[in-house]
């Protein structure tokens, strides 16, 4: 904006969870280069050390370029985004969780993607989950969120690995994720920033549809890395339905865009057997894999063909089983796990179990005995399934959607 005193206003909301934000604070000094930019934390009445610590090692860290502003009670992630904003002096805002960490030169490359492009209204990170030491570490936790029929929205990729040709390429998306969002301030004060009737979810998808409805659109820049930690603040999903329900009557009509999303990358839609959209590699991808192993069977070579092709199913249970002939039951159990995160179904599932029952994992053993008995059921009932089918059928416009329930009708 004109007059603005920074290029750039980080703005992060936070309610409690000083552990989180500490490091974060931390992480955006170390890490951003230069003094163009300002950093608000958006205090939602926090009643642990925020109030005080943050004050303090606010000014440490930034001088004159902190601010802590404090909301007299807890009123919501998107009361306290736009109260942030508003207390801020900059041409453009970075919405970023307090739950993130940031890493090295991670702010140049989003300004410059978002000023190279005035078609752009924000841009974001590539987030990825910590490095944790958990099978997910290092992995994709945020490259875009697409949208398919019905309003249902899911990440992009969630779980590829950070070297995928896929996760390092720029593409034009409808919605991207609050948790860490730049965009010029002047149109966010246009769309009348977050609506705040949405608690705690959805914000980001209503206000990203609003720009979409007018032409705008947005873009995951892969030279930034953030990681995040993901669900950092207490009773996140506490209001899920009725935020979707909210989030249905106000966004009517969404761009379908995650078909020829993943058709664009070599994937394609399909369905598991209980009706669920997934995105997978396609058949003749799969047996090409298939043939590719079977040409030199090594068990090292697996983690390298999965790395590059990670919906590759029978690979991750060929890795499974591998491990597991080795004795090395919690890492057989962990790679049991990935696979039914990113090729869902009731094989990867019965093999989660036994594997976690062989690792002596209960809890896990225990989670996935109830899925799988759900899933039984929801099998059993063939009306349901019918007229799920015949429901998706009615409002499935996009081509390959259309050609995937076909396959699914045809086994």
């Amino acid at each position: 904006m004109a007059g603005a005193e920074f290029d750039v206003a980080i703005v992060i909301p936070a309610w409690n969870g000083w552990e989180l934000t500490e490091p974060c604070l931390r992480s955006i000094a170390a890490h951003t280069p230069g003094d163009r930019y300002q950093v608000v934390l958006a205090d939602n009445g926090s009643t642990d050390q925020t109030p005080t610590e943050g004050v303090a090692l606010g000014a440490n860290l930034f001088a004159n370029r902190f601010v802590h502003h404090r909301l007299p009670e807890n009123l919501g992630f998107a009361t306290a985004c736009n109260q942030g904003a508003a207390a801020a002096s900059a041409a453009h805002l970075l919405f970023l969780n307090n739950d993130t960490v940031v890493t090295e030169n991670w702010l140049p490359p989003l300004l410059d993607g978002l000023r190279a492009d005035p078609r752009l209204a924000g841009v974001g990170p590539l987030l990825l989950f910590p490095d944790d030491n958990t099978v997910r570490a290092n992995r994709v936790q945020h490259l875009g969120i697409a949208a398919s029929q019905n309003l249902e929205f899911r990440h992009l990729y969630e779980y590829f690995p950070r070297t995928h040709p896929a996760v390092n390429r720029r593409r034009k998306l409808g919605v991207i994720t609050a948790a860490a969002l730049l965009m010029p301030a002047r149109l966010f004060q246009a769309e009348n920033g977050f609506f705040e009737g949405f608690r705690n979810g959805m914000e980001d998808v209503d206000l990203c549809c609003r720009i979409a409805a007018r032409g705008g659109h947005f873009s995951v820049i892969p030279e930034s890395v953030v990681h995040h930690h993901t669900h950092g603040t207490e009773g996140r999903f506490a209001h899920e339905s009725e935020n979707l329900r909210l989030l249905r009557a106000r966004c009517r009509r969404p761009v379908e865009d995650l078909y020829d999303l993943v058709l664009e990358d070599g994937f394609e839609p399909g369905f598991t057997p209980w009706l669920d959209l997934v995105v997978k590699l396609p058949d003749h991808r799969a047996a090409e894999l298939d043939r590719r192993y079977q040409a030199d069977p090594a068990p090292d070579r697996l983690a390298l063909l999965l790395d590059q092709n990670p919906l590759w199913d029978h690979g991750h249970e060929l890795l499974t089983n591998h491990l597991s002939e080795r004795g090395m039951h919690a890492e057989a159990a962990a790679a049991a796990y990935f696979r039914s995160l990113l090729c869902p179904g009731i094989r990867a599932y019965e093999h989660c179990l036994r594997t976690a029952r062989q690792a002596g994992f209960q809890d896990m053993a225990r989670r996935y005995s109830q899925t799988l008995a759900n899933l039984r059921a929801a099998l059993a009932d063939q009306t349901a399934l019918a007229d799920k089918a015949r429901s998706l059928a009615a409002s499935a416009r996009h081509p390959a959607l259309r050609a995937a329930l076909e396959e699914w009708q045809a086994v």
